[in-house]
């Protein structure tokens, strides 16, 4: 009450006298207030009479009649101003302080700084803009033309610029900034703090799901460097982004931002080119040491397959002239039977110790020919390459059918021998397709020298615990399949390793090896399957053996792959 005597003023009898009242002083208020511009889609709602002045009109009427708010803004800045004014009107920007400059009633530009806000004008949302002149000194009146000359002079740089001050907040940026990032014209002005571009970049999903916190906060970090601090980083449109911070003199910054998109692909297309050109050749050097070794296998298979097929005939003369001396020499048995009674006792134990010697000696031929009739076979089994046909086979059923014979062969030969098999075979492997009587030809090789190795170790460490085991594993991917097979007997040095598979290499002792059977195994498995044949070794610890086979092999036989 004392203030509205003080004022001379009736205190208001009604809500609707009070409500009037209230609206009086708020267009006083309103009224009042320099530099006032309020608008809505373009549509000017009120002007100050103190900015109709500034502006050179006559009155605030006169702005009002204008088209709209644009009419002010020089043309170069409409664009950015529109985007910026929309924005505000949707509430996307609540406050904001920047410098502008707009057109006087005589074609002039003034500059001036400007307080934007958001506001509801008589229940409709509005833009109000607090423009307030700008009076720079005598010795800086073109201070806003010289601003103008350098936001166009960074603005026609091809790489993005952004400015900030010690506080890290913008001072400025050019519009391939804007660009670089996908950000609208004008989104973040003059005083807008770092943290808020680095939390819409997260907003918008730029850093995946870091939090946004540790985002920033590491982003921010990074700002406040010595000296230049480079890196890269690429954006959700697909630009890959150099982007340099350097430290200003004043304690500000200066971020630039090159495109390296088209360097990055080129980098990528030269790598992706190099790798290429690498594994071409690496598939070169393997195709021609591959040729050369099937060179030599092919002038050593017609070496072999000469000196077999010279061999094989007297050894068939050796063997049937050893089988009928062998009959002759029962035959003569029988006639001379009727005359023991005339022999006196030493001569018959003479006689009979003659005959036995004769008859022992030409077993040993008999035995010793086939042996060697074996190991010319064999040579020409090697020279020819293998044969059978191409057929999808059950590659578990068929290890296991091969580790079987292998087994009951090798204790046929030594009953005292026995060992645990373990077998780990993966379902997966199906069938799989493939020449069965080659592959089992080399299941079984490996098997048996698995089975002598186990069986020599035991023989020569004395260790009566010593337990021979043989580790049979199948295993597949998508592409290939893959037989493993280790034992735990004598093992291999590198050295030998080195030479496994060299034709008629062997480490068994003479008589017991042709060194031909891993040879061929590994013909079988690399040359004709197109697969793989790994080896490694401890010794007097394991050997492992590794067969890995394609799925989708060309069918090609040794003896076809020697011709070509």
């Amino acid at each position: 009450m004392d203030d509205f005597t003080n004022r001379k003023v009736l205190p208001p009898r009604s809500v609707q006298e009070a409500l009037d009242l209230g609206r009086v002083y708020h267009d006083q208020l309103v009224a009042a207030m320099p530099g006032l511009l309020v608008h809505c889609n373009d549509t000017i709602l009120h002007c100050s009479a103190t900015l109709a002045r500034l502006l050179g009109y006559e009155s605030a009427e006169s702005i009002q009649a204008l088209p709209g708010a644009m009419t002010l803004v020089p043309e170069d800045d409409r664009h950015t101003e529109q985007d910026v004014y929309t924005r505000c009107l949707k509430g996307l920007i609540r406050s904001q302080v920047r410098r502008i400059k707009r057109h006087r009633a005589d074609g002039s530009v003034q500059w001036f700084d400007q307080l934007m806000e958001s506001v509801d004008w008589g229940g409709r949302p509005a833009v109000m803009e607090m423009l307030t002149l700008m009076r720079p000194l005598a010795a800086n009146a073109e201070l806003p033309h010289q601003e103008q000359l350098l936001q166009a002079a960074i603005d026609a740089m091809p790489n993005g610029v952004l400015m900030l001050d010690r506080d890290l907040n913008v001072e400025g940026a050019n519009s391939e900034f804007y660009r670089l990032w996908d950000y609208p014209i004008g989104m973040f002005p003059p005083g807008t703090a770092v943290a808020l571009i680095l939390t819409y970049n997260h907003a918008r999903g730029d850093y995946g799901d870091v939090p946004c916190e540790e985002t920033v906060a590491e982003l921010c970090s990074r700002y406040l460097v010595k000296g230049v601090f480079n890196s890269e980083r690429r954006v959700p449109n697909g630009r890959t982004l150099d982007i340099r911070t350097a430290p200003r003199a004043d304690g500000g910054y200066v971020i630039t931002h090159h495109d390296i998109t088209d360097r990055k692909r080129i980098e990528d297309e030269l790598r992706q080119a190099k790798e290429r050109a690498e594994a071409i050749l690496k598939e070169l050097r393997e195709t021609q040491r591959q040729l050369i070794v099937q060179e030599k296998m092919a002038a050593l298979g017609q070496l072999t397959a000469g000196i077999a097929h010279e061999l094989k005939n007297p050894l068939n003369f050796v063997n049937n002239f050893a089988e009928l001396s062998g009959e002759l020499l029962d035959e003569l048995l029988e006639l001379l039977e009727p005359l023991n009674g005339h022999l006196d006792d030493a001569t018959r134990v003479d006689v009979n110790d003659l005959a036995g010697s004769l008859q022992g000696n030409l077993r040993k031929i008999a035995d010793h020919g086939r042996r060697a009739d074996g190991i010319v076979k064999s040579m020409l089994a090697h020279s020819r390459g293998g044969g059978g046909e191409w057929q999808a086979t059950d590659l578990n059923a068929l290890v296991e059918e091969a580790l079987t014979l292998s087994y009951h062969a090798f204790r046929a030969q030594d009953r005292a021998f026995n060992a645990i098999l373990a077998k780990h075979f993966d379902l997966v492997v199906g069938e799989v397709k493939l020449v069965p009587q080659d592959v089992s030809r080399v299941l079984v090789n490996l098997f048996t020298n698995s089975f002598y190795a186990i069986r020599k170790r035991q023989l020569i460490c004395g260790d009566p615990t010593f337990a021979p085991r043989v580790d049979v594993t199948t295993f597949a991917s998508a592409a290939d399949v893959s037989i493993r097979i280790r034992d735990n007997g004598i093992g291999m040095p590198p050295a030998v390793i080195d030479k496994l598979f060299t034709p008629f290499f062997t480490t068994k002792p003479t008589g017991e090896g042709t060194g031909l059977g891993l040879s061929l195994s590994y013909d079988i498995v690399v040359h004709q399957h197109r697969g793989r044949f790994d080896v490694s070794s401890v010794e007097n610890d394991h050997a492992e053996f590794t067969i890995t086979l394609p799925r989708a092999a060309t069918a090609v036989s040794l003896g076809e792959r020697r011709k070509t």
